[in-house]
C-alpha cells in the first residue's frame, strides 16, 4: 500500500541550490534508513510524487532511476516502485561494491582476447538506443560471469606458457649446438648526402 502524502515529507525547497530531484531523492532515502519507508512497502507513483513534491514528471523519473541505481529502490513493469528488501550488507552498498568489482574485472579482461562467441551466447541485451538499469542479481550475474571469463583465460595462460616453456627448452638445446655466426658489419649512412627530388 502506498503511504499518504502526509506521513511521508516530499518537500522541496525552490530557493536552496540543491536541485530539486536531489533533496527529493536526498527525502526518500532518508525515509528508508530511518525507517518511514519500510522493505517491501510500494512508495508514489511518478506521477504522484511529481503532484506531491510540485516538480515535474521527469524529474520524479530521475529521482526513482537514481534511488533505483543505489539500490534503495526498485520499480516492477504495471506493479509500481517499491523500497528495496535489505540484505545483510545493505542494498546500496552491495551495488557499489558489485559496479567496483565490474569495473576491477574488466579493465583486467580488457586487456586480454575476446571470448568466443557460442551458442550459449544469450545474455539480456538490451535493444539499441535503449538502456538497462541491471539489478543487483543481475549485477551479480554480470559479475560471476566475468570472474569465471577471467578463470578460464587464467588457465588458457598457464597451458601456453607450460607450452612455450616446453618449446623454449627444445630450442636452447638446439641453438646450443649450432655456431654462432659472426656479424658483419654494415655501411653507415653517415656522412651520405640526399638529394630530394620532388614533383
Amino acid at each position: 500500500m502506498c503511504r499518504m502524502p502526509g506521513e511521508l515529507d516530499l518537500s522541496v525547497d525552490r530557493g536552496s541550490r540543491t536541485p530539486l530531484g536531489a533533496q527529493l531523492a536526498g527525502r526518500i532515502r532518508t525515509a528508508v534508513q530511518n525507517g518511514t519507508l519500510v522493505s517491501g512497502e510500494r512508495v508514489p507513483s511518478v506521477r504522484e510524487l511529481a503532484d506531491i513534491a510540485g516538480v515535474n514528471v521527469n524529474t520524479a523519473r530521475a529521482v526513482y532511476a537514481r534511488l533505483e541505481s543505489e539500490g534503495v529502490v526498485h520499480s516492477e513493469q504495471g506493479r509500481g516502485t517499491f523500497v528495496m528488501e535489505r540484505t545483510s550488507g545493505g542494498g546500496a552498498v552491495t551495488r557499489q561494491e558489485l559496479h567496483r568489482q565490474i569495473a576491477a574485472l574488466e579493465a583486467a579482461l580488457v586487456r586480454l582476447p575476446p571470448p568466443p562467441l557460442g551458442a550459449d551466447d544469450s545474455r539480456a541485451v538490451p535493444p539499441p538506443g535503449r538502456a538497462a538499469l541491471l539489478s543487483t542479481e543481475d549485477l551479480e550475474a554480470v559479475r560471476d560471469r566475468l570472474v569465471v571469463r577471467l578463470r578460464e583465460l587464467d588457465v588458457q595462460r598457464a597451458e601456453v606458457l607450460q607450452r612455450l616453456g616446453e618449446l623454449g627448452a627444445e630450442d636452447e638445446a638446439a641453438v646450443a649446438a649450432e655456431p654462432i655466426p659472426p656479424r658483419r658489419a654494415t655501411p653507415s649512412l653517415a656522412g651520405a648526402r640526399i638529394r630530394w627530388v620532388g614533383a
